[in-house]
């Protein structure tokens, strides 16, 4: 059965919606704009992300004499002040952030993000800022946007029933039991599927073949018992090489999941190379057919699972052959944003 997800997913929820624990004080300033019920209960109900890296304490209480003739200049009551009420309010967490100016300036996240400030925030610190975009400053032919004239999204806990099936996480904080079993069936070069999502794989490999790209279909399902064939041969590998058996275990499982950990178990992943260059190694990143995969795997419900620069959050090396699906929705949303599912499943929780 597989086990519902762990406390330490990346980005995982920090802080609680604190106005009880600040003696219920509101501070009212004059925002941007207005905003009406709706718009404050998404915020609110997204007020558990962590906005550390957009706070500045010293900043805030500066430009909030309000807030610490009521509060304090405390640093975390403070931060706890912008979470509860500062953001919804318009107030500025810093100097090099500022909510209303970010959204003004991207007309994509617009389209994405409607009239909901927290997801402009966690945008902003999920990607936003290394991908280099600008939150201090209007962009050259850019105008302020007010929030009022945006349409109001709905809320993630409508949006994403993260029990579903295709949305399971599994990683090395998030096992499942070594005698869970999905349904399968052939796909191809030999290769099994989840049921669901064979003729997805299918036609996905038929349409790139269409287009001049043929891929190969490398590894699908695993059971558990191969999974630990693979890991313990991995884990000799690292002690061929002189590492002792923690150490060899622990560089193993970034390369090869322990059994329970691994997501080729669900039957709901791949590796999946270009037919031309089977070998799973980073320069299948030069191939046309990971280009092609890159390009429209979200059309067919499929994401990049372990991207590069995201080990840290992933937990595994970066891989450009395995590929997850989680539904054309999902996939949409993780791969134009460049993150991981882990990310987007801390978002939803």
């Amino acid at each position: 059965m597989i086990q519902k997800r762990g406390a330490s997913l990346k980005k995982k929820i920090i802080v609680r919606l604190v106005v009880a624990a600040i003696g219920g004080a509101v501070v009212v300033a004059t925002p941007y704009t207005s905003f009406d019920e709706n718009l404050t209960t998404i915020n609110a109900q997204a007020a558990t992300f962590d906005y550390h890296t957009v706070f500045d304490a010293t900043y805030y209480a500066t430009s909030n004499p309000d807030v610490v003739a009521a509060l304090g200049n405390d640093s975390e009551v403070l931060y706890q002040h912008y979470v509860a009420n500062g953001m919804l309010e318009g107030r500025q967490p810093s100097a090099s952030f500022n909510v209303q100016i970010y959204m003004s300036n991207y007309e994509d996240l617009q389209a994405v993000y409607g009239n909901n400030i927290a997801s402009y925030v966690q945008h902003y610190i999920l990607t936003g800022k290394s991908e280099g975009r600008i939150a201090d400053h209007l962009l050259s032919g850019k105008s302020l946007v007010s929030f009022d004239t945006l349409t109001n999204v709905i809320t993630n806990e409508e949006k994403v029933d993260l029990s579903a099936w295709n949305l399971i996480l599994v990683n090395h904080d998030n096992s499942i039991s070594t005698s869970y079993i999905p349904e399968v069936t052939l796909c191809a070069n030999g290769e099994y599927m989840h049921a669901k999502v064979t003729p997805i794989v299918k036609q996905m490999i038929a349409d790139a073949k269409a287009q001049g790209v043929n891929l190969y279909l490398a590894s699908g399902y695993r059971s558990a018992s191969r999974q630990t064939y693979l890991y313990n041969r991995k884990v000799t590998y690292y002690k061929n090489k002189g590492y002792n058996q923690s150490e060899s275990e622990r560089l193993a499982a970034t390369v090869v999941n322990p059994p329970g950990q691994s997501e080729h178990q669900t039957g709901l992943c791949m590796d999946i190379t270009d037919a031309s260059y089977v070998s799973l190694t980073e320069d299948q990143e030069n191939t046309a057919g990971y280009k092609w995969l890159l390009e429209h795997c979200a059309e067919y419900g499929f994401i990049l699972r372990y991207p590069k620069n995201k080990e840290d959050v992933t937990g595994v090396i970066y891989e450009p052959w395995h590929f997850r699906y989680v539904g054309v929705e999902a996939a949409t949303q993780i791969m134009s944003r460049g993150i991981t599912l882990e990310e987007y499943i801390a978002e939803n929780s």
